[in-house]
């Protein structure tokens, strides 16, 4: 169940925490990046808010997505897509591989998910 935090810069997540996931069994790979460094998603620059962070927990064994956590503009949007992946069994790869609007918050997932290799 994706839930958000209406702060400034908002906060939402999704799914499993990396320590939870641990907990359960899980071998994790774990893809985090600070937005203000992520090239490929220009929106938060725009709207004059570059704070925050996109992690996403990743099943080592199977690629799919665990659970998420963002902080920053538009995360209340870009949950419910990693929600979906979630429940449908989304990998990181088909994720990272999406084609999604510019400029859009989404789009860093395209950056920060990359970085698992």
């Amino acid at each position: 169940m994706p839930y958000t935090l209406f702060l400034t810069p908002p906060l939402a997540r999704v799914g499993l925490t990396e320590t939870e996931a641990r907990e359960q069994g899980y071998e994790v790979r774990v893809a985090a990046k600070q937005v203000a460094d992520i090239a490929a998603a220009p929106r938060a620059k725009i709207d004059g808010d570059p704070r925050g962070i996109v992690k996403v927990v990743v099943d080592a064994a199977t690629d799919r997505v665990l659970g998420a956590a963002l902080m920053h503009v538009h995360a209340e949007e870009v949950i419910n897509l990693v929600a979906l992946a979630i429940r449908q069994g989304t990998t990181a790869a088909q994720l990272r591989d999406a084609i999604y609007t510019h400029p859009s918050m989404t789009e860093a997932l395209n950056e920060v998910l990359g970085a698992l290799g």
